[in-house]
């Protein structure tokens, strides 16, 4: 049986999830940001115990994922920030 922290703990991962899934959908700036922080979350609440697989080989699959995911949206973050800026004529 789960402890309340646990499901506390995945209960907030859900709607983390749900949010940031709803702002990339609707192409918002500060997506990509609260992107890295979920996946970030995923791997430190993985690496806690909280979360666990009953295989092993998904489990390091879950932390190559969000780690990819994260490595790609901080890729993206800094080449918005990087490019020159759209000019409207």
């Amino acid at each position: 049986m789960l402890s309340q922290g646990t499901i506390l703990l995945r209960i907030g991962f859900i709607i983390l999830s749900l949010t940031s899934f709803g702002l990339l959908v609707e192409n918002r700036p500060k997506a990509g940001i609260l992107e890295i922080i979920r996946c970030l979350v995923f791997i430190g609440v993985y690496k806690l115990g909280y979360v666990r697989s009953q295989f092993f080989y998904l489990g390091s699959a879950y932390e190559i994922l969000f780690s990819l995911c994260a490595a790609f949206w901080g890729i993206q973050i800094m080449t918005r920030i990087t490019s020159p800026k759209d000019k409207h004529h």
